[in-house]
């Protein structure tokens, strides 16, 4: 049975699109520093000992899946870099704990990460640690994708892991033997002028690809120097935390990561990949912080089971509970006076407890998705092992003042990951909760938010994320006593015995007031609060002891209003009415699919494909005239790998199949393999027509020639998409459309989604959420932005941000349009604002833009604006705005 692919998300697909650009642009222009420029309009940073390499970073922060996109990886850069079927990739892990998991996954037929690999390289991928590598052949190098994963300490010569690395290996003989003398050069010698059959040769000879693990662990000189002695082909970093341009100090040995692309917390959030936002709740006691956050536990317990009931789907909220250290000096609430505090005061069943610190190992082993787990609390103390996720885990809970943000960091981030990537029904099980033993909710909140930023999120976005819930507890601010919630003692009860039983079974934190009458509890009340006070009552006490219960956690635990502003905003989208009703408008209208490519002229494959070149028989390096050494990287590298492995035994049908294979789903997304492969015989034909290059000439140059059909098939398709467009809107059978709020987009501060926020120092008032997304500080696009914030008209407005899965689009004949802003008006009607410069104004791009807004607004009923404007022509928009006045 063939497994379904695990399906990336938007910004993990935007994340290795940004690689595969700026690996092109390497390739076209044989040079990694002036390519990144080109892709990022910032300056790369070489690092020593590794000049002309390729050395870039994708900044995911916590939750963002690092391992499935550095999986992903390897195919990005074998095809649009490496040019080889057959690359050896060296993937760097920051622990020996971190490096097991990682071989487990990628050994695992059925996981995501070995399936990444299987996409491109079927089974022919062999995963393996150093140890194994020792004794690898040379057929398991030629025959496929060659995983080595390992620790950078696995590679420095001081360590005897390491040394064997570089000893001779008589196990690895086979490599070097009938070497071009282009490859010996290449290679560390023996006294006697031999290449040493050791395993650090082996990998200078393949050229590997660096995957890095948490780079920031691995930017020392002593890295740099270990991984320049391996000779890698380039070196791509996954981190949360990169190395800053700020903290760029090359005298130091720190050296800024080239980040590539970075991911928001925002587009974590809005592709359901972590809870947001972290509610801070706190007490300035111990045991009132614990019993608050038990009692929101059980809420959170009640909600999955809601949860489940609704949709199907089973979570288990878990909370990990922050012990002190333990002290000679004095006493501390060290994890287990943490758990007898639980199973004492708070009647936790022992069982539901777990210890995770450096001498309790109590989790190894425990799977906490079993639905049959008992555990619900585990209690650590610094941080849990490395490379522990339990996605369930909803709460944390510190028993002692944080002050510490590295304390704080990694627990926080093991409660960011929301269950199973995939948005809840019930709001609050979207959530992270924390819940702070502190005097100060403001150092707890800017604790909380440093510790955010640790995790790879933006200090901007931090500000926004961490949200103090209301308290309304008189006094606590000046530290005062928690508000007491009092009940009646049930009429015809033994107040006497009612006190003993009660106060017992809730060990103190419900006290009986005799001679008033009442019971009351100075905090909220837990599901082992009520359940122990119902077994020491009679049934009759029962209505009373769930009142008390209700009201403790009704005023102290209220839901959160994590909203701006009660205003609903919804924007009406294009549709096209048919025999099925009303359809959001997409290009599925106005194309015909699957698309008959054969049909189409391959002659212009010659405009982007030139002759092979002969094959080489050695590598090489230059110098200029000044005597210094001169680099040509990229070409180096594709002639060694060329020598490395040689093309032979190609037939052209064989030829057709392996560049039908390589095809990106962006050109083969709605062309059957038919259709793709006999377009491919016919470009060939015609190649061959021309140039006359045979099919071994052809297979050497097999990674060109997907270049050049790749330019061929957008081509062809945008003439054919682009005529298909227009006659779905003017012909006389054009569609049937209408802009109706029975197809609209909602906007919800929840789901959206940005790349940056807005860093400037102007206070948007009117913009319906907390951050404005992807708006620079200056520039026309800004003043656009104030232009909208100062119109009387305006009442909200939104930064609409491009390729986010809850933006405002609209379709033109290749792809979707997402307008620049979109504001609500004080009359109701929705303002839809695209903003470009002159340049840009005219082209046919833009043409497609105006007419689809246009067509978006005619359709709306006086109900939806749209404008295109240019040259800070901002009074255009006011001049609509009044113009077309309900």
């Amino acid at each position: 049975m063939t497994l379904p692919l695990f399906a990336l998300k938007e910004y993990q697909l935007h994340s290795l699109a940004s690689l595969r650009r700026f690996l092109e642009k390497a390739v076209e222009l044989n040079d990694a520093d002036t390519a990144f420029y080109a892709v990022t309009k910032r300056p790369f940073v070489p690092v020593p000992n590794l000049p002309g390499l390729p050395y870039v970073c994708l900044r995911i922060p916590t939750g963002g899946g690092k391992t499935i996109l550095a999986a992903h990886s390897v195919s990005v850069a074998a095809d649009s870099f490496l040019r080889t079927d057959t690359p050896t990739v060296l993937w760097l892990v920051p622990s020996q704990t971190i490096r097991d998991q990682t071989l487990a996954t990628l050994r695992d037929r059925t996981h995501p990460n070995r399936r990444a690999l299987a996409e491109r390289f079927g089974e022919n991928v062999r995963v393996m640690g150093v140890a194994d590598a020792l004794y690898a052949k040379r057929a398991d190098y030629d025959g496929g994708a060659v995983v080595i994963v390992a620790t950078i300490q696995a590679f420095r010569v001081e360590e005897t892991e390491g040394r064997k690395v570089y000893e001779a290996n008589g196990e690895l003989m086979d490599h070097f033997t009938g070497l071009a003398d282009g490859l010996r050069a290449q290679l560390e010698l023996t006294p006697g002028g031999d290449p040493v059959p050791s395993l650090a040769n082996v990998l200078r000879l393949n050229r590997p690809m660096v995957i890095v693990d948490e780079a920031h662990n691995a930017r020392t000189h002593l890295s740099f120097n270990t991984l320049g002695r391996l000779k890698p082909s380039l070196i791509v970093e996954f981190t949360a935390t990169p190395v800053t341009p700020d903290e760029h100090r090359p005298e130091k040995g720190t050296y800024a990561s080239n980040v590539l692309h970075h991911v928001s917390a925002a587009e974590l959030r809005a592709a359901d990949m972590i809870k947001l936002p972290v509610i801070l709740r706190g007490r300035p006691e111990p045991k009132e912080t614990i019993g608050d956050a038990i009692a929101w536990l059980d809420e959170l317990l009640a909600l999955a089971s809601a949860e489940e009931t609704e949709t199907g789907e089973f979570v288990r909220p878990v909370m990990l509970v922050q012990a002190e250290p333990k002290s000679k000096n004095k006493p501390t609430l060290h994890a287990e006076e943490v758990k007898k505090l639980l199973v004492e005061d708070f009647r936790v069943p022992a069982e539901h407890i777990a210890l995770a610190t450096g001498d309790a190992r109590g989790i190894d082993g425990v799977d906490l998705f079993d639905r049959d787990c008992k555990i619900r609390f585990i209690i650590t103390q610094q941080a849990l092992r490395e490379g522990w996720d339990c996605s369930f885990a909803y709460v944390l809970c510190s028993v002692a003042e944080q002050k510490s943000v590295r304390a704080v960091e990694q627990l926080l981030g093991r409660v960011l990951r929301l269950p199973r990537a995939k948005r809840k029904k019930h709001e609050n099980l979207n959530r992270a909760y924390a819940f702070a033993t502190t005097t100060s909710f403001q150092n707890a909140a800017n604790t909380l938010r440093d510790g955010l930023v640790n995790n790879g999120f933006e200090r901007i976005e931090a500000q926004t994320l961490v949200r103090v819930a209301p308290d309304t507890i008189p006094g606590f601010e000046d530290g005062g006593s928690a508000f007491v919630y009092e009940e009646a003692i049930p009429d015809g009860t033994d107040a006497e015995a009612f006190k003993a039983s009660v106060e017992s079974a809730t060990g103190g934190r419900v006290e009986v007031d005799v001679a008033a009458g009442t019971f009351r509890a100075r905090g909220a009340l837990t599901d082992y609060d009520r359940q122990s006070m119902l077994l020491a009552m009679p049934e009759a006490a029962a209505k009373a002891i769930d009142a008390l219960v209700h009201k403790s956690r009704g005023a102290r635990l209220k839901a959160v209003d994590t909203t701006k502003e009660a205003i609903r905003f919804a924007v009406p989208q294009l549709a096209v009415r048919s025999t099925s009703g009303l359809q959001l408008f997409d290009r599925a209208h106005f194309l015909d699919i699957p698309w008959k490519l054969e049909e189409s002229d391959p002659a212009p494959i010659l405009d982007h494909f030139a002759p092979p070149t002969p094959a080489v028989d050695e590598a090489h390096v230059d110098v200029d005239k000044s005597g210094q050494v001169t680099v040509e990287f990229v070409r180096n590298l594709h002639e060694q790998l060329a020598l490395a492995l040689q093309e032979r035994g190609w037939t052209k049908n064989a030829l057709i199949n392996w560049l039908d294979r390589r095809l990106p789903f962006s050109s083969r997304r709605d062309i059957t393999r038919t259709s793709s492969t006999l377009f491919i015989a016919k470009a060939l034909d015609t190649i061959d027509a021309k140039m006359g290059v045979g099919i071994e000439g052809l297979a050497r140059a097999k990674f060109r020639l997907v270049e050049a059909l790749v330019k061929v098939i957008a081509a062809h398709r945008d003439a054919r998409e682009a005529a298909a467009f227009d006659r779905a809107l003017f012909s006389q059978d054009a569609l049937e459309f209408q802009t109706s709020s029975d197809v609209e987009l909602v906007f919800d501060e929840n789901r959206y989604g940005y790349n940056q926020p807005y860093r400037g120092g102007t206070d948007f008032k009117k913009h319906l959420f907390r951050v404005v997304g992807d708006l620079d500080t200056s520039g026309e696009e800004y003043e656009c932005a104030v232009h909208l914030e100062r119109s009387a008209d305006v009442k909200a407005w939104v930064r609409n941000t491009s390729r986010q899965p809850n933006s405002f689009w609209l379709q033109t004949s290749s792809d979707k349009f997402y307008p620049d802003f979109v504001a609500l008006l004080n009359d109701g009607r929705a303002l839809v604002v695209e903003y470009k410069g002159a340049p840009y104004f005219t082209n046919d791009d833009s043409r497609e833009k105006r007419l689809i807004g246009d067509l978006w607004a005619d359709r709306s009923n006086g109900h939806g604006l749209f404008i295109m404007i240019e040259n800070r022509e901002f009074t255009r928009i006011d001049a609509l705005i009044g113009k077309e006045a309900i």
